[in-house]
Order: C-alpha cells, then sequence, then structure tokens
C-alpha cells in the first residue's frame, strides 16, 4: 500500500474532526457510551484539531493513502500531563482497513526517533483500558504499563499508561 505521512495544516482540521468520528465508530462502539457518538460535535472537534495544529510544542502528522486522510497521530508536549513525563503521544488512530499494513510502525518511529532527536528519554502513551488492540500495539512496540484506572462504569473512562524507556528500547 503507498502511503505518506506529512504534518497537518489548518485546511485539514475539519477532515480530522469527520475522520476522528468514523474511527471512533469502529474502534470504540460498544465501549464507549451511545452519548459520546450521538453528542459528537464536529465543530468543538475541529477547533481542538486546529488548537493542536498550531501548537509549537506539538506536532500533528496524518497519514495520506490514494489523496485521502486515514489516519493521525500527534506527539510532543502532553495535552494531559502525567507524573514527570515531558513528552507523549497523545492521539494515535488509523481506519481500520489500513491497519496491520506497517503504518502504524512507520507512525509510531516517526515519533519515537523524533523524540530521542530533542534529547527526551521517555514518552507515555495513554489509551482506553477496553482497546485490547491498541495495547498489543504498544506492547509490541516495547511499552511497560506504569498506570492502570480501576473499572468504571463507564467504560470510556478508565486509561492505561505505557512508558516507552529510549535508553532501553531500540526500534
Amino acid at each position: 500500500m503507498d502511503y505518506f505521512i506529512r504534518l497537518a495544516e489548518d485546511k485539514d482540521c475539519r477532515i480530522l474532526a469527520y475522520l476522528k468520528k468514523d474511527i471512533w465508530e469502529t474502534t470504540y462502539r460498544g465501549i464507549y457510551p451511545d452519548v459520546k457518538f450521538n453528542a459528537y460535535d464536529y465543530n468543538k472537534e475541529e477547533d481542538k484539531f486546529r488548537n493542536i495544529v498550531n501548537n509549537s510544542e506539538v506536532d500533528l502528522y496524518v497519514v495520506i493513502v490514494n489523496d485521502e486522510i486515514v489516519g493521525y497521530m500527534s506527539f510532543g508536549k502532553p495535552l494531559r500531563p502525567f507524573r514527570d513525563y515531558e513528552q507523549d503521544i497523545s492521539l494515535f488512530y488509523l481506519k481500520k482497513d489500513i491497519q496491520h499494513k506497517g503504518i502504524g510502525r512507520d507512525l509510531f518511529s516517526l515519533a519515537y526517533e523524533s523524540i530521542k532527536f530533542k534529547g527526551y528519554n521517555k514518552f507515555f502513551i495513554s489509551c482506553n483500558k477496553y482497546n485490547v488492540d491498541a495495547r498489543l500495539f504498544y506492547e509490541k512496540m516495547g511499552g511497560i504499563i506504569v498506570f492502570e484506572d480501576e473499572d468504571n462504569e463507564d467504560k470510556s473512562l478508565p486509561q492505561v499508561k505505557f512508558n516507552f524507556d529510549i535508553r532501553r528500547n531500540e526500534l
């Protein structure tokens, strides 16, 4: 599969808001309560993406296949701080039909190498506790669970945090 990865631009933000909802439908339907899908606000999400694109401490990349954005990832200063970590990968989503083709690994490697190049020794990733596919991927990439929320009736809330120690893990 031919694809390329580039920094997101302001013009991508509306597309990303729609893509996020599409990916959530296939990833979190049955985990998140229906109200999260029914109350999804495209304008609010577009603004969130725009804030990330314009944040000099965070990089947002998009994956493009056949002129269509099919995934995205952000990394840099944590959007939601955790402990003493100065870097994280905070958004990491690919459409289901392009998963398991090496694209996720390439995205992850891009973030890993950039964080390493900036001189940081570690970073974290947070994912939904019930997102088994993401958990398996992060473990495969060398992540070690350092925190796991207690179960909650609202399954959209519990998170798992993975530590990536750049000094010990080489991709």
